[in-house]
């Protein structure tokens, strides 16, 4: 097991640095659901997550059949100086961020996708509080001060605007082919029926048979209306 890291940045009043993208995004805001297979998903992943230059780094099998990708790159590069009785010093840190893709497939032939992004701190993981248990373990605790300049790096905003940005960016491709968004994971209503059988012209002088192919047809699910805005940070 590696060991935990501990790293004090600035001086003044500590706090811990504990970021991530639930700090804007819910945990139903931060899946979707993607046509084709888990394979289909991750390559669909690896393109957006690569154009925002976060390419993939890890990927695990789970024991219950889903996957887990790792997409890490940098952001900005801090330098710290610090004064002391006999001199100056100078400290670099390099911040950038982590996002964590949790890919389950499911039995209608698509795949759960879900998401979570944290800050890094010269490409270690920070902590968090409200990781999720398929996230791995940190590997760094962060303490900073009031005199850090990188705090507002490291609030969990950019990676929960990257990750409503790459949601929003599916539902306006929509292609319909692997990899494309099928419905947003967080609508949990159930599907509406095309229509209502018994309020059609024809119900009244249909016979039994017919009737019941009226019934099968209102069966069938209407379809959506638009896409489900993403609601803002």
């Amino acid at each position: 097991m590696a060991l935990l890291g501990l790293l004090l940045l600035g001086s003044g009043c500590m706090e811990q640095v504990r970021a991530s993208s639930r700090s804007k995004l819910t945990e139903k805001q931060s899946k979707v659901v993607l046509a084709g297979t888990a394979d289909d998903a991750a390559r669909r992943l690896t393109e957006l997550f690569s154009r925002r230059k976060f390419p993939l780094a890890d990927r695990q099998v789970r024991k219950d059949g889903a996957s887990l990708y790792l997409f890490k790159g940098q952001r900005s590069e801090l330098t710290t100086v610090s004064g002391y009785r006999y001199g100056v010093s100078a400290d670099t840190y390099t911040v950038g961020s982590a996002f964590y893709a949790r890919l389950t497939p499911q039995t209608d032939g698509t795949t759960q996708v879900e998401l979570f992004g944290k800050p890094t701190l010269d490409g270690h993981v920070v902590c968090g509080d409200q990781d999720p248990a398929w996230v791995p373990r940190c590997e760094e605790e962060v303490l900073a001060g009031g005199t850090w300049n990188g705090l507002d790096l490291m609030t969990g905003r950019e990676e929960a605007e990257t990750i409503r940005g790459m949601l929003v960016e599916m539902e306006l491709e929509s292609s319909g082919g692997p990899g494309s968004r099928v419905v947003t994971a967080e609508s949990d209503e159930p599907a509406k029926p095309s229509c209502v059988a018994s309020e059609l012209p024809e119900w009244r002088t249909s016979n039994a048979l017919e009737k019941k192919r009226l019934l099968e047809k209102c069966r069938v699910p209407a379809p959506e209306e638009g896409v489900r805005a993403v609601e803002s940070l």
